[in-house]
């Protein structure tokens, strides 16, 4: 015989005589069998045994081997029992006590008296049942195992896919995602959505003077300035080069430019360091809302996109508005944080910006305290 691992025997059998020789058998052969005479006891036992064989008289007292097995498998869907094999002894004959025993859950049924090769025949066969039980039950882990493996690698190239590599910021595509998912449920739920654009200023100049590390270190010093300055709802990303995107759901225009005037004063205050160089960081900002005027995400950016370059044509490191009467300048943000007017002399004059993308020209008035017009 193979001398693969033997599964531990628990032989039940009312009477004595019977469960001796069945006991003196079993260890013959060189399985590890304990013997109790009625169900009951044996249940304790059984559970112990974790997976194994069991031999049970069907006629028995106080719990017979009928009442046993549908106990087994009881604890077994309640997942207190390992697997066992249950094979039921009896002197029925009859092709109806063999029918109702299999149905009973018996996974084999024996006739008393049964010759020995045909028990040790039947052994063999409950332990390959067992051990093909055991294989599934490897394989099942390792399938489970390499699933989960598959989705941590597939979150982690879902992250790769949706993050800027220098920034660690959502990327353009990942913005662009969550502004078509709230603008949705803005234009559903008839609730404000905002966007702020903002770019940092002078960013071609911080290359040339400092080198392209110092550039990088620039826009991740911005990067972690963004990070702290949004609410949990919001997003904010890197839409590009040296360009920032804050997505702001159920937020109004007049807010966003309160949050947007908030993040350039901190960026203007806290400027980056590299070494012993300290590199001065400003940014200008373009807001635009969801309107009766704005009819998809394309305009909503296109708005906040020319917004943006009108503060880089009078004067950058500021904040613009763009509403249905027009577009807003700095005096927007002073209003919107209930400063009051800035303390500079403004004038009112009026000109045309043009989209940077699209290149067409689109009509603003505006109040402009400084006319810088150094690209």
């Amino acid at each position: 015989m193979s001398e693969q691992h033997r599964y531990p025997i628990i032989a039940v059998e009312d009477d004595p005589e019977t469960l001796r020789l069945l006991l003196r058998h079993l260890h013959a052969a060189g399985y590890a069998a304990d013997g109790f005479e009625h169900g009951r006891a044996a249940i304790q036992p059984i559970c112990a045994m974790g997976t194994g064989i069991v031999l049970a008289d069907w006629a028995m007292p106080e719990m017979d081997g009928m009442e046993l097995c549908e106990q087994l498998r009881e604890l077994k869907r309640l997942e207190a029992l390992g697997n066992i094999y249950f094979i039921l002894l009896s002197a029925h004959h009859s092709k109806e006590h063999v029918i109702q025993g299999l149905e009973g859950g018996a996974n084999d049924y024996l006739t008393k008296p049964y010759h020995q090769g045909e028990l040790l025949a039947r052994l063999r066969v409950g332990e390959r049942m067992l051990r093909l039980q055991e294989e599934v039950f490897r394989r099942s882990i390792e399938v489970h195992k390499a699933n989960a493996q598959m989705l941590i690698l597939a979150n982690q190239l879902e992250q790769l896919a949706n993050t800027d590599v220098l920034t660690k910021l959502p990327n353009r595509r990942r913005l662009f995602e969550r502004l078509h998912d709230t603008w949705e449920l803005s234009r559903r739920e008839d609730q404000p959505l905002s966007c702020i654009m903002l770019d940092v200023d002078h960013f071609k100049h911080v290359n040339d003077t400092y080198g392209h590390e110092a550039g990088d270190l620039v826009l991740v010093h911005v990067s972690n300035l963004l990070r702290p300055a949004v609410r949990r709802p919001d997003l904010c990303g890197r839409f590009g080069g040296e360009e920032f995107v804050v997505v702001c759901p159920t937020m109004t225009a007049e807010q966003a430019v309160a949050v947007a005037e908030r993040i350039r004063a901190d960026i203007e205050a806290k400027p980056a360091r590299t070494g012993d160089t300290t590199i001065p960081v400003t940014v200008s900002c373009g807001v635009a809302s969801r309107d009766h005027q704005t009819f998809s995400v394309d305009e909503l950016l296109k708005n906040a996109d020319a917004m943006l370059y009108a503060a880089k044509e009078h004067g950058r490191n500021q904040v613009w508005l763009h509403t249905a009467a027009g577009p807003r300048g700095p005096e927007a943000s002073s209003k919107c944080l209930g400063e009051g007017a800035s303390g500079s002399t403004t004038a009112s004059s009026s000109g045309r910006v043009r989209d940077r993308r699209s290149g067409e020209a689109i009509a603003i008035e505006y109040r402009d305290a400084n006319s810088d017009h150094e690209r």
